[in-house]
């Protein structure tokens, strides 16, 4: 199976990691026609989602790319044909959500979830009861940051998640492919602090995260080989107070003489992180 799959994977890389075949993936999903087409096609895309876990997968980038395609197929599949076509027992849209590691992808893709949502099934319990499951992927892809045992957030979380602006699902994923590729050939010009990853008030983690000054001018959160555009709200008394772009629930971060806080949209303090040496 794994050298199935293998095989898969470079037919595939050859044409997404460069550039996904859009307009391919309409003309097949357009033809789609019976219960048993959209079958073969809903396993086609449970089979690619193997793909972005293989031990052998030559890049990180190489894996998020692949899930991106995944994503835009399934957004098109809902586009082309509506959600008739979904079945409340299929796993595949929660799976290539939870999958892809793209915060501004899981963000873009949120109208699809709720799509699923209307029709029901197992995203009511994969995961935990929704939206558990799904508000700690966007969670932890954005800040690293985990929601675990916090329900007392999801009502809030769900509703700026339900009324935000979304632009075409299909469309907003292949920009967001584009700009992850431009942000691969960024150069790293200063790093302004390393602080240890911390998703838990009371645990770190292995690993750390940078605010880095890129050779296009502009402020990242660098973690591991992934950038999220920074934009500065604010410069007074010693503290700056930065937000990720297009981010989802109105947090921020908070840099004071190298000492680094998330805070919600009301100021209070989620996570203080410590330095990393």
């Amino acid at each position: 199976m794994k050298t199935v799959l293998s095989f898969i994977l470079i037919c595939i890389s050859m044409s997404c990691f460069a550039q996904i075949p859009v307009e391919q993936y309409k003309i097949e999903i357009s033809n789609l026609k019976t219960e048993q087409d959209f079958k073969m096609y809903w396993d086609h895309l449970y089979d690619l989602n193997q793909i972005t876990h293989l031990e052998d997968m030559e890049t990180e980038t190489e894996g998020d790319s692949i899930a991106i395609a995944n994503l835009i197929r399934t957004a098109l599949l809902f586009e082309t044909h509506g959600n008739g076509i979904y079945k409340p027992d299929n796993l595949v849209p929660i799976m290539h959500y939870a999958h892809n590691n793209s915060a501004q992808a899981d963000l873009a893709f949120w109208p699809i979830i709720m799509q699923v949502r209307a029709v029901g099934g197992v995203i009511e319990t994969h995961g935990g009861k929704f939206p558990a499951s799904q508000l700690e992927d966007l969670s932890m892809d954005f800040y690293r940051y985990s929601l675990l045992d916090q329900e007392h957030k999801y009502e809030e979380l769900l509703y700026k998640l339900n009324t935000g602006n979304y632009k075409i699902v299909s469309n907003h994923l292949v920009e967001i492919f584009n700009n992850e590729k431009k942000h691969q050939q960024l150069k790293i010009i200063k790093s302004l602090g390393k602080w240890i990853n911390k998703p838990f008030i009371d645990q770190e983690e292995y690993g750390y995260f940078e605010f880095v000054k890129m050779s296009d001018n502009n402020i990242y959160l660098k973690r591991d080989h992934r950038l999220q555009k920074l934009i500065l709200l604010s410069s007074e008394k010693g503290t700056n107070t930065y937000q990720i772009d297009n981010e989802p629930f109105g947090w921020t971060y908070k840099l004071t003489n190298n000492k680094l806080s998330l805070v919600d949209e009301l100021n209070n303090i989620l996570i203080t992180y410590n330095t990393y040496k």
